[in-house]
């Protein structure tokens, strides 16, 4: 039960990840990153801050305008001379300052020809204000009992609206997009609508009585909120003359909400079409970038079911591109092939290790079986002997098998360092001349005098020297020598040779390759057979590789111009790159 687990959840993930593939979170990534900019912008040109600013002192210019020129004609026509009656000294001293010294008044019939007559072709809200007749701080508390006149001239038009009846309780306007739109729109300005909403009418008016005469600008302005909660922008004017103010006059302009959300407005099929463009650009994105990661990650998905279910998968070639996914479709596909290349190596590995080892077994049981019906004691000895033979060559078979199933990890995991290639070389030749046996072929080193260093695993490399000293012992004749030179490396070439030669028969030269492959033991005539188990010179060639230089053989011929021709014996070369 346990082994079955794993497996329908990989094939799950991997239809998940082939049903979703119209949509994915870095597809959704694109696109957020792609709108969150314009929404930003969006945001921001609603508040029109600048064209709201500029839209108000145009305003407010038409307004001071209209309202200067109302207030010198009713300095002209529509004062009342005899409201300023002179008060006498006692009178003052009786009442203090709560009256002034003349009553300055307009005439209400005069202020009222004047706008019917006169007036029509200004548009706003227009009121006239009598003077205030006390002393008081503020002079004006109470801008409706100074109130003469309050005409709304030329208004543009007339909304209607239906509204619910009254007895429906639970009426309630139906959500629409106008409700949100008009939502977003009062939220972004709020802050300005609350500053206008501190701003009355009285300060207004008591801000104009004070102001100077000879200003530039006669008057006060201010943009506040009417009784209807609109935004409007208000100028007041006193009407003078001379230096006597016998009243006020206030225009106010509205509409400027409806001129900036007409300008919000304006931007918003802007906003769609680029709205638009960041959509498709998106898609294109994610055309460009995230189809091709998920085909990738679903190809690896294959990969791991086929690997668990004997199969073989592809990873899709995107290397055309020239770009990221393209080098990420390369890296995997040069992965998956050396994967499929090592699951090879492994099954081919297991197949030749069940091979070698059937052969011994094989020796052993049929010697085994013969045993049993040996006569003699020289025929039951020389079958032990046959058995003893086989089982060291399983025993030497099953070591060097398992030195080379382990040596990619130790390879990997172990450290790299410089090392004496000329001392380890000699302490190796050392130790053949000290365990030499009569008869074997002894090892001759060249020592270089001088270190020669490379940067890799001292005991990996001791093995390769010892690997290949041994294979030239076991070719070589009874008494001959094994010969061992070190090249240091040069200026030209960074790379440090060792050659190590015998006086055996040579190899063929259509084996000069060959030899280097795992469980390779054709051996010449003559030569020992079951001594060696066919991994040195695989083994030897694996670790030479992983130090990033090659290992080869060559014949020493006679005739060193005819291939063919009698050989004097072999030559392994090592090429290793110097530190």
């Amino acid at each position: 039960m346990t082994g079955e687990g794993p497996a329908p959840q990989s094939g799950e993930l991997g239809r998940r990840r082939r049903a979703r593939v119209a949509l994915s979170r870095l597809t959704v990534t694109i696109v957020l990153a792609n709108l969150i900019g314009l929404v930003i912008l969006l945001l921001g040109s609603f508040a029109l801050t600048n064209y709201r600013d500029g839209l108000i002192a145009a305003k407010l210019e038409g307004v001071r305008a209209q309202a200067q020129i109302i207030a010198d004609v009713l300095a002209q026509v529509a004062i009342d001379e005899t409201s300023c009656q002179p008060v006498e000294e006692a009178d003052v001293e009786r009442l203090g300052q709560e009256v002034a010294l003349c009553s300055l008044a307009l005439n209400q019939t005069d202020v009222r020809e004047v706008f019917n007559r006169v007036w029509d072709s200004f548009e706003g809200r227009v009121r006239i204000f009598n003077a205030p007749q006390t002393f008081q701080v503020p002079p004006v508390s109470d801008a409706s009992i100074l109130l003469i006149e309050d005409i709304v001239l030329r208004e543009d038009k007339i909304e209607a609206e239906n509204l619910p009846p009254i007895d429906d309780e639970d009426a309630r306007e139906p959500f629409s997009l106008d409700r949100v739109w008009k939502g977003v729109v009062d939220f972004l300005s709020t802050d300005y609508h609350a500053a206008a909403a501190r701003r009355s009418l009285e300060a207004e008016l008591n801000e104009a009585l004070d102001s100077s005469p000879f200003a530039e600008e006669r008057g006060a302005a201010s943009v506040r909120l009417d009784e209807e909660g609109d935004l409007v922008v208000s100028v007041t004017v006193p009407i003078r003359r001379v230096q006597a103010i016998y009243g006020l006059v206030t225009a106010e302009s509205g509409g400027i909400d409806d001129l900036v959300e007409r300008a919000r407005l304006s931007i918003l099929p802007f906003f769609g079409l680029a709205m638009a463009a960041a959509i498709l650009s998106s898609l294109l994105l994610t055309a460009m970038i995230a189809q091709p990661i998920r085909q990738l990650a679903i190809a690896a998905d294959k990969v791991r079911e086929g690997i668990a279910a004997a199969g073989r998968a592809r990873i899709p070639d995107f290397t055309n591109r020239k770009d990221e996914i393209g080098e990420l479709s390369g890296s995997l596909k040069s992965m998956t092939q050396a994967i499929y290349a090592r699951i090879d190596a492994i099954e081919s590995f297991a197949a030749d290790v069940s091979h070698e080892l059937k052969n011994p077994l094989t020796s052993i049981r049929s010697a085994a079986e013969t045993l049993q019906i040996a006569k003699t004691p020289e025929q039951q000895e020389k079958l032990l002997g046959v058995i003893q033979k086989d089982v060291a060559r399983m025993d030497r078979l099953i070591t060097d098998i398992s030195n080379a199933s382990r040596l990619d990890a130790e390879l990997a995991r172990e450290s790299r360092e410089a090392v004496d290639l000329a001392q380890l070389i000699k302490d190796i030749a050392s130790m053949y001349e000290q365990t030499a046996k009569d008869g074997e072929p002894r090892v001759d080193f060249s020592d270089p005098l001088q270190g020669v260093y490379i940067l890799g695993n001292a005991a990996a490399l001791g093995q390769v020297v010892r690997n290949l000293i041994d294979n030239a012992r076991s070719f070589s004749p009874p008494g001959g020598s094994v010969r061992v030179y070190l090249e240091a490396p040069t200026q030209r070439a960074a790379i440090a040779r060792l050659v190590i030669e015998d006086d055996g028969p040579g190899v063929p030269p259509d084996n000069l390759e060959s030899i280097f492959n795992r469980f390779y033991t054709k051996r010449p005539a003559g030569t020992s057979f079951g001594n060696n188990s066919g991994l040195g010179l695989a083994i030897s060639r694996q670790i030479v590789e992983a130090h990033g230089g090659r290992v080869y053989a060559e014949n020493r011929l006679e005739n060193p111009s005819d291939p063919s021709g009698p050989r004097r014996g072999a030559r392994f070369i090592v090429e290793l790159p110097a530190d």
